[in-house]
């Protein structure tokens, strides 16, 4: 029986009572979603399949990632709600390769394990599947594994085999409206231009599901947890000089403020480098140095300036330009760590990386988010 896979929290209770149902069959995993979005999302979900299909003993085949395909053919459904027409004909393109794979492979039945999920339309799905099946000459299997406490079930196996719970259905459409329901930015969809794996990324959960791979492999002992934070994300940062656009980088944690900074005042303070030195000391090392620093403080609002000089010798960087760092930025803790020692901890002023001092005629526009999210973490035990 070839099965169509769409998520490891679907997928895994499915197989499993699948499994059980129809204990003589040999059950084929094929993962075929176009529909996941964007690409990292994909990856991500695959690779969690990988592993569900490793622990329950199946064989997964893995279709294209047929990304323009989907889009074109859900072409002037965009604006359909979830459960509409759009979901309807993505279920429909799924379940046409499912059946078309099974055929060729000379397959009798076929299913899918959306019909587990609590947010489909399990009865389209019957229609939908049983039309297809027809025209492949294939069974299409139909079973409820909803009923008697099955979502409940669902949930506990995926926490128990610590499984990647992603928190959309996939497609951005439907993605899009969820989270404006919700009043929030759709971070999914975003990426910063240094490609940084920022909290509450797609690319901060690929790297955690990927220690959760290392740390089994290495039979450590760990837990998977989520811990709700709040993250920030630049959605615009401009600064201008005499109205002309320079070269500036934004840290962490800046609020958002238009306003034309007026005079600066720079002036030497202390402060200590956030990289470790070694010391020639004797059984003495990782001893942090002190550095006299030059900080532009805005007089009419809270802005602080930074140059780049003064900048690379407090993270131990040695960047050319503001230009540099924007495309290949520093560790997002090591920014955040960097505003505790300028500013304190709970701050979020402006805080403003430049190439030179300027004292005068700067106007800053910065747009910026703070939005609390829930992110997966990996803790190791001792």
């Amino acid at each position: 029986m070839l099965v169509h896979i769409c998520c490891s929290v679907d997928s895994h209770y499915f197989l499993s009572e699948l499994q059980k149902q129809y204990p003589e069959e040999k059950l084929i995993g094929f993962f075929y979603n176009p529909n996941i979005h964007p690409e990292s999302e994909y990856i991500l979900r695959l690779n969690d399949v990988r592993r569900s299909c490793t622990m329950l003993g199946i064989q997964l085949i893995e279709e294209d990632y047929e990304q323009k395909k989907w889009f074109n053919s859900v072409r002037g459904l965009e604006h359909e709600p979830e459960k509409g027409k759009r979901c309807i004909q993505c279920f429909d393109m799924r379940l046409e390769k499912s059946a078309e794979v099974a055929y060729a492979m000379g397959e009798r039945r076929f299913t899918t394990t959306l019909l587990s999920s609590p947010i489909k339309e399990q009865k389209i799905l019957y229609e939908q599947g049983d039309i297809i099946s027809e025209k492949y000459n294939l069974d299409f299997i139909k079973i409820d594994v909803r009923k008697n406490g099955g979502v409940q079930k669902q949930n506990e196996l995926a926490k128990k085999d610590l499984l990647y719970r992603q928190n959309y259905c996939g497609c951005q459409f439907a993605l899009q409206q969820q989270r404006h329901k919700q009043n929030r930015i759709s971070l999914e969809m975003m990426s910063e231009l240094g490609r940084r794996s920022l909290p509450g990324s797609i690319e901060e959960r690929m790297e955690t599901f990927a220690s959760r791979n290392a740390l089994e492999a290495s039979n450590e002992n760990f837990i998977l947890t989520q811990r709700k934070k709040r993250v920030w994300r630049l959605l615009q940062g401009k600064v201008s000089y005499n109205d002309s656009i320079i070269h500036s980088y934004i840290l962490a944690h800046s609020e958002s403020k238009t306003a034309k900074v007026g005079a600066i005042v720079w002036g030497q303070v202390m402060l200590r480098s956030l990289v470790l030195q070694e010391s020639n000391l004797t059984n003495i090392k990782n001893l942090a140095v002190a550095f006299k620093v030059w900080l532009g403080f805005s007089k009419k609002d809270d802005t602080l300036f930074i140059c780049l000089k003064d900048f690379n010798m407090l993270v131990g960087t040695e960047y050319k330009s503001v230009l540099e760092l924007v495309y290949h930025p520093i560790d997002y803790e090591k920014e955040l760590l960097l505003r505790t020692q300028l500013c304190g901890s709970e701050t979020t002023n402006p805080i403003i990386i430049i190439d030179k001092p300027i004292e005068e005629n700067l106007k800053i526009e910065i747009s910026s988010i703070f939005q609390d999210e829930k992110v997966f973490q990996t803790i190791a035990l001792a």
